[in-house]
């Protein structure tokens, strides 16, 4: 074998999606477990500990969406990379606002001013929905109608959830603050969805 033909295998064993099987899920359970952690860590005290935080979920969430893909085999697109690119800085920019920026409200007095810094971390979540706009439009044909049954199905499904939670609310059986109630909702959209559409593209890979 040719030095060159040997750096081109090299070059391929190196992408993620051809690494074996055992290989994807051990790393993809790594970048899972840099995620938790970075978690864990910005939430504990002190300034270090949410930095370092900040620091590997920096490094976690890339990781995972390139692994997200390489797991089911497929190569990671400059569409994906560019989703990377706009997503992951609006996620950093998100996490330091409400580390940093979202905490001072508290001692605030009502007016203008807290109100535009209570509505700060909206800025980072839409920057992450215009990628997100922008990731869909830039799919295939087959995608988007993953995409498409995904949204449909979530928001009926979170629907139905909020539309109960409000019956039993309103019979007083179990009352939950709306407050709470709101703040989850797009959240709970996003994990419905996520859980769907994987379910959908591991569906039409059996077909």
């Amino acid at each position: 074998m040719s030095a060159a033909n040997g750096s081109n295998l090299g070059a391929r064993l190196s992408q993620m999606e051809l690494w074996p099987a055992w290989a994807r899920w051990g790393a993809l359970t790594v970048a899972y477990g840099l995620l938790a952690a970075s978690f864990w860590l910005m939430i504990r005290d002190g300034q270090l500990m949410k930095l370092l935080g900040l620091a590997v979920f920096a490094v976690g969430l890339p990781f995972l969406v390139y692994l997200g893909r390489a797991v089911g085999r497929e190569r990671c697109r400059a569409a994906d990379r560019r989703y990377v690119r706009e997503f992951m800085p609006a996620m950093l920019v998100y996490m330091v606002v409400m580390l940093y920026a979202w905490p001072l409200q508290k001692g605030m007095a009502p007016g203008a001013l807290k109100t535009a810094l209570v509505l700060s971390p909206m800025l980072p979540i839409g920057w992450v929905i215009v990628a997100c706009i922008r990731h869909v439009l830039a799919s295939d044909e087959l995608e988007r109608r993953q995409h498409l049954e995904a949204i449909a199905i979530s928001a009926s499904v979170v629907g139905v959830v909020s539309m109960a939670l409000g019956f039993l609310g309103a019979a007083k059986i179990f009352v939950l603050d709306g407050t709470f109630v709101l703040l989850f909702v797009y959240p709970a959209l996003c994990l419905v969805y996520g859980a769907v559409r994987g379910y959908l593209v591991w569906r039409a890979r059996r077909e």
